[in-house]
């Protein structure tokens, strides 16, 4: 009888497996099928979680950002999908002008309700190029938005590779205009927001935690 049970409970995961395959986010397909699980199986993410800080004079940026493991993502084929997301908070001239951080510790059931959220694994030459990465770099590219916009064009690019030097922690962020504002809402009313707030540039940012 516990042969014929554990029989019962063996087919009954294989089944499982058959039906949510595990495949590499980085490698396969991605969403192309249904109920699979993109997994980050080599844990490229995991480099870039915690907290990142810039410093100068004037402004300071830290980017926060947090692993999300199988994440549900509803589409005409629904699958699971290992995401990193991250937020922001901006200082400038000692005032804050942007401070997202909050909104990670929200279980958001679509991915774009975070500020930053991967795209998946990229070489050097991936917009805007790392001219000075070696041909071995992987890179992250990540949609960007800031909690301030609401115009429906705006767009920038924003990629980044860790940078460790001396022993160091660090990350260099690429980020760069790609789509001006349209003027308008998602709704198609007028929109406020002319650009994003944080000055455009290539930043490098230390581990802070």
């Amino acid at each position: 009888m516990k042969k014929i049970i554990l029989g019962i409970i063996l087919l009954f995961n294989f089944s499982l497996v058959a039906q949510n395959p595990i495949l590499d986010i980085h490698t396969a397909d991605f969403a192309n099928i249904e109920n699979a699980y993109y997994k980050d199986i080599d844990n490229f993410y995991n480099q870039f979680v915690g907290t990142w800080i810039y410093t100068d004079s004037v402004k300071i940026i830290r980017f926060k950002f947090v692993k999300k493991e199988m994440f549900y993502r509803q589409s005409i084929k629904s699958c699971y999908v290992d995401y990193l997301v991250g937020e922001m908070q901006y200082v400038e001239n000692g005032v804050e002008k942007i401070n997202s951080l909050i909104n990670l510790n929200i279980n958001h059931s679509e991915i774009y309700n975070y500020n930053l959220y991967s795209y998946g694994k990229t070489n050097k030459d991936w917009y805007p190029k790392c001219l000075e990465c070696p041909d071995t770099i992987e890179r992250l590219p990540m949609s960007y938005n800031e909690p301030t916009n609401d115009d429906a064009g705006l767009e920038a690019a924003f990629v980044m590779h860790r940078a460790d030097e001396n022993g160091v922690e660090k990350i260099k962020i690429q980020y760069i205009e790609t789509i001006g504002a349209y003027g308008i809402k998602p709704d198609g009313s007028p929109s406020i927001t002319t650009n994003f707030t944080i000055p455009y540039g290539d930043y490098i940012l230390i581990k802070e935690n």
